[in-house]
């Protein structure tokens, strides 16, 4: 049975119509009746009625749909199966993960990739920016997110996007934070992170970019502790902008103006798996989703 007769069967039976059928399938409305009907004499079955808002399903056309689209469905799987064996898009990719899996677009990424190459096998394994480091180092992932440029000529970096990040205190400390400068704040107490996380070098640099290092009190490595500890009045901490602006419109916190800090989201890996075709997969992929490269 010919597939195209199909698509063409499945395309009028949505459509409704040959003309707009035709310029979906990019075919000429002759074709297309012909394809029609030489499914209806192969399979001995009148599958639609002429009607006067176009083509309508018959019974018998009704009762094939499904099935013909789930042959459709089938044969469009084996070919994404067959384009990703060619391809050499096979077998298992560990991708190490940062902070939450939204800000990477991570299920996106995953639906896309699983989707294109179903013989591809992605772990996924969470940690923080140094960690992620280490690993790709280390060859205990393929590939990871890090926030922050890799400071490693074995690593290869893709940057996707930039990151910005605000220093907060509690909220209750509104008035008090107001009119403080950089020696003021790095005097109140200081929520940082361990010296591997992105956040705990970022806060560094910019604290000295001011000449001053802040009075740190407790170490916590989620940003949801972060959170948690400055609405509790332990302290400011450094946080992503999205976390911030959600944390002070529920009252939890309040945004110090001055404490910004720019950083970049990249996609990292060893500079020789560069021309590994798993990998050029992923960063297709990656690319497309975060619109790189697109003017």
């Amino acid at each position: 049975m010919d597939l195209n007769r199909l698509r063409t069967f499945a395309a009028v039976a949505r459509l409704g119509n040959l003309t707009r059928a035709a310029e979906n399938l990019c075919l000429s409305q002759p074709a297309v009746s012909g394809h029609l009907k030489a499914l209806e004499d192969e399979l001995g079955l009148k599958l639609f009625a002429r009607v006067p808002r176009g083509m309508e399903l018959t019974h018998a056309g009704r009762t094939l749909l499904h099935e013909v689209e789930q042959t459709i469905a089938s044969a469009q799987q084996i070919e994404a199966r067959a384009r990703s064996l060619r391809n050499g898009i096979v077998g298992e990719f560990r991708i190490g993960t940062i902070a939450e899996p939204s800000i990477l677009r991570l299920g996106q990424t995953v639906c896309r990739l699983t989707s294109c190459y179903p013989d591809l096998r992605l772990r996924l394994l969470q940690g923080i920016s140094g960690d992620i480091i280490d690993w790709v180092l280390e060859d205990s992932i393929d590939a990871g997110y890090v926030i922050g440029y890799p400071d490693d000529i074995n690593i290869a970096a893709v940057e996707i996007a930039s990151v910005t990040l605000q220093v907060v205190a509690p909220a209750n400390w509104a008035e008090r934070i107001k009119f403080l400068d950089w020696a003021d704040v790095a005097a109140l107490p200081w929520i940082s992170t361990p010296p591997k996380c992105s956040f705990s070098r970022l806060a560094k640099r910019m604290f000295s970019r001011h000449g001053v290092k802040p009075r740190t009190v407790v170490e916590a490595d989620q940003e949801h502790v972060l959170r948690d500890l400055v609405t509790s009045e332990a302290g400011l901490t450094l946080l992503r902008e999205d976390v911030a602006l959600e944390a002070e419109a529920a009252g939890d916190v309040v945004i110090w103006k001055p404490g910004v800090e720019i950083s970049h989201l990249y996609f990292i890996f060893r500079h020789e798996k560069v021309t590994n075709a798993l990998l050029q997969a992923i960063l297709r992929i990656i690319k497309e989703i975060w619109e790189i490269g697109k003017v």
